[in-house]
């Protein structure tokens, strides 16, 4: 029985068995749905069922059909949510009384709330099980729990800090500073470390590793500028040879390259068991789906010609052919303009009028024009990444497809990035970075004429180039929110107007937009802004909007958590 399939009736199984605890207050202290009885977590089994009700409670939550954690690429330059969700903290809307922000808020603390709970109890069966096994328990627990305050620290800074279920008159908990509760994580992820073994096999595969502590060690260090900590620990990661770059960059992200050799820890999904609905909301609606979660001109934009110089700057850009000659994960990444998805040729065009399906090799029209659409999505591209043809149809909202937490190539970029803030620039830093760029051209690293080698060693040109590696790289996978913040350029890649493709031909635009590169390799499209489509306006306010807002229903039942600044 794979691992999944332990946490499809775990809720079912605990609601039933066992008397509930509720409780009033919004903060999730004791999960309402989680066993109450004086003799629960007396034995292995019961451990079991409770460590995999932490991981379903953690993980297998959806914000309209996406999973959360990728939801959050919505929220920034990268990309347009069609629902209203994600619009109104985009268009600098968001309030106390924003569902989002509630929605994280809640679900991430009825997690912990859950960690909490097995980790108060799970004694009652310390006498009834092993002590490896005990330990194992605890260990997973605390990663599950250190994952949560990692995003509760990043979407709203200072957070109450839990490490017990408290007594009822106990639920008046003001807010910790960030700096403690990121001391705590660490202090999870050590101990979680050093008792999880490498792998995992059988029924507990996709269980969390000792590689998957370190992993997260080094990016939590390194998003609170703890860069020699964040260095160490993505190079254990890097050195203990359990990971390899997968040599297809497209591949990863498909079913045929699940659990592959890059993947450090993953979300399971299983039809039948547990699904996401990514094919409904990143695929076309020529095949049924809905084009919801799409990415932007800006993103588009940023992406390199072959030479490793960007559109404003490169002879081989041809604004009559914008996409040839491109970084490779371009294609990868998403579906453009006279590409292929699901067999159909994609277009956007306003004036296109024919669609055409690609059989044995060849274009060929398709006479039911009633499917025709020009406007496929509102920015005119859709999202490759996790958007499987094969589950267009009956599977459209029941995708079966993993989805990657974390992964080497992260770990590359997380070791360089540490070592170029700490200015301790050496040949590792350049490698690390020329490994992960390397593999997107589908080349060895030392083929240093197959693709745009990074071989500078000045810092702040190193910077520009790590962050364009983790914009393009991560792309689509949830980390642009927590990058855009922390290195301080919010402000300025979010206020403005949300671009799409140019209203008309490509060939129509004078020329490419200038690339700001100490601004995330920003394009700035100037005088030309009304030739592309502008798909909403958007506001960031620097006073506030570094931080979501904390839930007005948490501050109503909580007299001591205080609000962020400018809400």
């Amino acid at each position: 029985m794979k691992f999944l399939y332990l946490l499809k009736s775990i809720v079912t199984l605990i609601v039933v068995s066992f008397v509930i605890i509720s409780c009033d207050d919004n903060l999730n202290l004791t999960p309402l749905d989680a066993p109450s009885s004086e003799t629960f977590y007396s034995n292995q089994s019961e451990l079991e069922l409770g460590i995999n009700g932490v991981y379903n409670a953690t993980f297998h939550w959806h914000i309209s059909g996406t999973p959360w954690f990728l939801k959050l690429e919505l929220a920034t330059d990268h990309g347009f949510d069609r629902s209203a969700g994600m619009q109104s903290v985009g268009q600098g809307g968001g309030s106390a009384g924003t569902g989002i922000f509630q929605s994280y808020w809640s679900n991430l603390y009825s997690a912990i709330a859950r960690a909490n709970n097995l980790l108060d109890n799970m004694s009652r069966a310390e006498e009834a099980v092993s002590e490896d096994f005990f330990r194992r328990i605890q260990a997973e627990a605390r990663f599950l729990r250190a994952y949560s305050y990692h995003h509760l620290t990043e979407l709203y800074g200072d957070v109450p800090l839990l490490l017990e279920v408290p007594a009822p008159d106990e639920t008046q908990i003001g807010r910790t500073a960030k700096a403690d509760v990121v001391d705590q994580i660490l202090d999870d992820l050590d101990f979680a470390a050093e008792i999880l073994p490498p792998s995992w096999s059988g029924s507990d595969e996709g269980r969390v590793t000792s590689g998957a502590a370190l992993a997260l060690k080094a990016r939590v260090a390194l998003y609170n500028e703890q860069f020699q900590l964040a260095t160490v620990a993505a190079s254990q990661v890097i050195d203990s040879g359990i990971y390899s770059l997968y040599p297809d960059y497209e591949e990863i992200f498909k079913l045929e390259g699940q659990r592959n050799s890059e993947v450090i820890f993953d979300i399971p999904y299983e039809v039948g068991f547990q699904t996401h609905a990514l094919p409904r909301r990143h695929g076309s609606r020529m095949v049924g789906a809905w084009s919801q979660n799409v990415p932007s001109q800006f993103l588009v934009d940023s992406y390199q010609l072959i030479d490793g110089q960007h559109i404003d700057e490169s002879p081989m850009y041809d604004p009559v052919q914008p996409f040839e000659n491109r970084d490779p994960r371009l294609e990868a990444t998403i579906v453009r303009p006279q590409s292929e998805l699901a067999n159909i040729v994609y277009e956007t065009h306003p004036d296109s009028v024919e669609t055409y399906r690609i059989e044995n090799g060849d274009r060929v029209r398709v006479d039911n024009q009633d499917s025709t659409n020009p406007f496929h999505s509102f920015t005119g591209y859709l999202y490759r990444k996790y958007t499987n043809p094969e589950e267009f149809g009956a599977r459209i909202d029941d995708s079966g497809q993993n989805i990657i937490l974390i992964r080497l190539a992260e770990m590359y970029l997380v070791y360089a990035e540490a070592k170029i803030e700490s200015n301790d620039i050496d040949q590792s830093v350049l490698d690390a970075m020329n490994e992960v760029r390397a593999r997107a051209y589908g080349v060895e690293p030392t083929e240093v004429n197959e693709y745009p080698a990074i071989n500078t060693t000045d810092q702040a040109e190193l910077r520009r180039e790590v962050r364009y590696e983790r914009k393009i790289e991560l792309a689509v996978e949830g980390f642009r929110l927590f990058d855009i913040r922390r290195w301080g350029i919010a402000d300025e890649v979010m206020d403005g107007t949300l671009i799409g493709r140019p209203r008309d031909a490509y060939s129509t635009i004078p020329s490419p937009p200038s690339i700001n590169r100490d601004l995330g390799h920003h394009p700035n499209y100037g005088a030309t802004q009304d030739l592309y489509r502008n798909v909403e306006s958007r506001s960031f306010n620097p006073n506030r909007d570094f931080l979501w807002a904390i839930p007005q229903a948490e501050m109503d039942v909580n007299e001591n958590v205080t609000q962020n600044p400018g809400y």
